[in-house]
């Protein structure tokens, strides 16, 4: 698996990373340090979260190699994503959107620095 983020989106979020930083990309159904509450609706929601490099990422087995290096997620949210994925800006709006071949996958993709 692949992620790729556009050259607009690593240009921001480059800013929140950092060798004293580790890339998620959870999954927001409700499990794990960091998912408050499972989305209701049928969307699929995710966040990208820069946490401390020291952080427990037991739960986050699953690694997505990226332009910006290695991504962690849950093993099973990976099902829901296509072999080539892509995080991309709308500079208009400032909103993330995370996307597929299959397309869009979460318009609104939380961004968060822990």
């Amino acid at each position: 698996m692949k992620l790729t983020f556009s050259d607009a989106a690593k240009a921001r979020l480059e800013k929140l990373a950092g060798p004293d930083k580790k890339m998620v990309l959870d999954f927001d159904d409700g499990v794990g340090p960091f998912s408050d509450e499972a989305n209701c609706t049928l969307a699929l929601s995710f966040n990208l979260l820069f946490v401390p490099k020291d952080t427990d990422l037991s739960e986050f087995g699953a690694t997505i190699d990226s332009n910006m290096g290695v991504v962690y997620a849950k093993p099973y949210s990976l099902d829901q994503m296509d072999d080539e994925m892509t995080v991309d800006l709308n500079e208009k709006y400032l909103r993330y959107s995370l996307s597929g071949r299959g397309g869009v996958l979460d318009p609104a993709l939380g961004i968060k620095s822990l």
